[in-house]
């Protein structure tokens, strides 16, 4: 016996996987409205379409060095339609230092609950 003997095994047991992987698709992205894209998702399963749709919009995106947002979706049997955004990052989101602070001496308008039969002074969690 030849080590080219235990691949047939491995191989067959693949098969059924190679197979489902190659029955998705998807359409090109086209544009729906000016920023926004949309595609439809083929796929064995629901599941697998929905992945295979949020993947390729997440790939559009990234080609365009933009971050990714659903506007809408669907799955309606195995198809999956998605309709998104290509947002630019914006830089304050990105950098802690410009970030709005509360003002100076701000507290809220309530007291805080104090938790029942616990240690004194203790906040309530809700």
């Amino acid at each position: 016996m030849f080590r080219g003997d235990c691949a047939l095994p491995r191989l067959l047991a693949l098969l059924p996987l190679l197979a489902l992987m190659a029955c998705s698709s998807s359409s090109e992205v086209a544009e729906l409205s000016p920023g926004i894209f949309g595609l439809t998702a083929h796929g064995n399963t629901p599941a697998q379409a929905a992945r295979v749709g949020v993947e390729r919009a997440q790939a559009h995106c990234a080609a365009m060095d933009r971050a990714f947002e659903v506007t809408r979706s669907h799955i309606g049997g195995r198809d999956y339609t998605i309709a998104f955004r290509c947002p630019r990052p914006e830089a304050s989101a990105m950098n802690p230092a410009t970030l709005v602070q509360p003002p100076r001496g701000w507290e809220p308008a309530a007291p805080l609950p104090q938790a029942g039969g616990g240690a004194a002074g203790a906040v309530a969690l809700y």
